[in-house]
């Protein structure tokens, strides 16, 4: 069953840039894992903040991403550049039969 997820992800003004660039390494390295099904990466017209939009084939590929040198690799790089810790929302459709 696919996984979705939905991060909302906002960086101190002085690292806006550092954390673009950061993000689009990210997004260009996630989509060729093979568990991934979509990766983009969004902004608002209302804020400065970025968005993900993602998806993986199941819970296996979700979890294989998080363990990859990319992923980590991002996360140690920009955790002083956020203004606080990043908001993530794990989705499953609802007409699957997934409970947690």
């Amino acid at each position: 069953m696919a996984v979705y997820v939905f991060a909302n992800l906002k960086p101190k003004p002085e690292y806006r840039l550092n954390v673009e660039k950061a993000l689009q390494a990210l997004v260009s390295a996630t989509r060729t894992e093979p568990g991934n099904i979509s990766y983009d990466l969004l902004v608002s017209d209302t804020d400065s903040g970025f968005y993900l939009i993602e998806s993986y084939r199941d819970e296996a590929a979700f979890e294989a991403h998080k363990l990859t040198e990319h992923y980590l690799g991002y996360r140690e790089k920009t955790i002083d550049w956020l203004l606080e810790p990043t908001m993530v929302k794990v989705l499953y459709p609802l007409n699957a039969n997934h409970q947690k």
